[in-house]
């Protein structure tokens, strides 16, 4: 059968593509019309797109439409007289630009975030919900001066001037203390931008006991005698000037202790933040208890041939001084950290404002024994009936506290050495609070004692000391 041309064009046009697809051989597409939802044979361009994906209007001069340009092309096409106008394929296929604008990871400008989980997203990835931090302190404190309590010669007979504790030369409390702090806290939110926290350190020391003894010179406990209206001293250790006089014997013991615990819970907030740095704002409540104690003991075994009192009477007198300092208040302060690799940078600077409320007591005892008329009563030395009382007091104060500290990161936890320094402006401490005058002569014949007398004084007392610690973040 002889089949003509015409009817071999419709053929070979049926089995490529269905209505408006078909396109004779040699034709060039035309731009405005849809393309056929019906695939063709080995079509993987025009005519396998959905049905309203439309090709858009050639825009080009028709000189360079007749060069048959492909509008899909990934490429220009190569030879002479060849066009490519690459908007055409940007306008069709162009893709979401992504810029740091758009998505940074682990940043944090201004404390906002951009997406509704920080720690996937804007803020950064797996930042902490909260940290921990243990440290040991290593801290000194202000010396206390005081009125000299023992004094020292040069030899068994000579005059006690060497002062050997207590007063200018000699203060108390000037040991290293030794205590621990604890800072604990949450994030309330996935950028970290506000948290609760709470603080708690401590100072417990044992005491410190100082003990002189005879070694050989000659000790003593000094005091202003007013019944005389001069010096004198309360001999302990004491030779008399001739080999057959014999000699007293005895210890002084100065004894000192200080304790301090305080707390506090704050809110911290987000202030600024400049790429690994933030400042943040810390404010909240804090609670301070600083007790100071000073006891003062001497025993004096009697053995001297020139005095009125029986050889072998021991006689033991006890002072005791302590005080309480407790505060309430406020504070507000400022935090930095500064982050550099796995170093860690960081500063604190604040200050608590509330009331102080001070207390003072003082007592004492005395003891004679081995001697046939022995005596006891509720008095010493500095502490006689004239000021062994109870006082209390409240002032209104401030606590300024400043520290600086670096830190070593492995994982998730730190560690750490820093510096503080916590000063307290107005409180009472148990030195302070002895009276060195004495009316000797009533305290002796138990008669009305008009001094020492009652003391209530304050001063400035200050902490500072090496911080090594260890923090968590969980």
């Amino acid at each position: 059968m002889r089949i003509e041309r015409k009817t071999l064009t419709l053929i070979i046009a049926s089995l490529c593509g269905a209505g408006s697809s078909a396109i004779a051989l040699g034709q060039d597409p035309t731009l405005t019309s849809p393309a056929s939802s019906v695939g063709r044979i080995g079509d993987s361009g025009l005519a396998g797109r959905a049905p309203q994906d439309t090709i858009p209007v050639d825009s080009r001069p028709a000189a360079f439409q007749a060069n048959g340009v492909a509008t899909d092309a990934g490429l220009a096409p190569t030879g002479t007289g060849t066009f490519y106008e690459p908007t055409m394929h940007e306008a069709r296929y162009s893709q979401p630009s992504f810029t740091p604008t758009n998505y940074s990871v682990g940043s944090m400008d201004s404390g906002s975030c951009e997406t509704s989980s920080c720690n996937t997203g804007a803020c950064g990835t797996s930042l902490s919900s909260g940290w921990l931090e243990t440290e040991s302190i290593l801290w000194w404190g202000k010396g206390i001066q005081g009125i000299p309590l023992a004094v020292g010669g040069n030899s068994p007979q000579a005059t006690p001037t060497n002062v050997l504790a207590g007063g200018i030369d000699q203060p108390t409390g000037t040991n290293m203390q030794v205590g621990m702090r604890l800072n604990t806290g949450i994030w309330l939110d996935d950028c970290q931008n506000f948290g609760l926290g709470g603080r708690v350190w401590g100072i417990f020391s044992d005491g410190t006991t100082n003990t002189f003894t005879n070694g050989g010179n000659s000790t003593a406990v000094p005091f202003f005698n007013t019944a005389f209206g001069a010096p004198a001293l309360l001999n302990v250790n004491e030779a008399g000037a001739n080999p057959g006089d014999g000699a007293n014997t005895g210890t002084i013991q100065v004894r000192s202790d200080l304790d301090l615990i305080a707390s506090e819970l704050y809110a911290r907030s987000l202030l600024a933040k400049s790429g690994n740095s933030r400042v943040d704002l810390l404010t909240g409540y804090t609670f301070l208890r600083l007790d100071n104690e000073l006891g003062l003991r001497t025993q004096i075994i009697d053995g001297l041939n020139t005095d009125i009192i029986q050889n072998g009477t021991v006689s033991t007198l006890q002072d005791n001084f302590s005080t309480k300092n407790q505060f309430h208040g406020g504070h507000i302060g400022l935090s930095q950290e500064l982050k550099k690799g796995r170093f860690t940078f960081s500063a604190l600077g604040k200050v608590a404002i509330g009331n102080m409320q001070q207390t003072t007591n003082v007592n004492g005892n005395f003891a004679i024994t081995n001697t046939p008329n022995p005596a006891n009563g509720n008095r010493g030395l500095f502490a006689q009936s004239s000021n062994s009382v109870t006082l209390k007091r409240n002032q209104f104060t401030f606590l300024p506290e400043a520290g600086a500290k670096i830190k070593y990161q492995l994982g998730r936890a730190e560690f750490g050495v820093g510096y503080t320094m916590l000063l307290l402006p107005s409180v009472a401490m148990a030195a302070s609070q002895m009276d060195q005058n004495i009316d000797f002569n009533g305290a002796v014949n138990n008669l009305p004692i008009l001094s020492p007398a009652p003391k209530f004084t304050s001063e400035a007392f200050f902490l500072h000391g090496i911080d090594l610690g260890l923090t968590f973040q969980f």
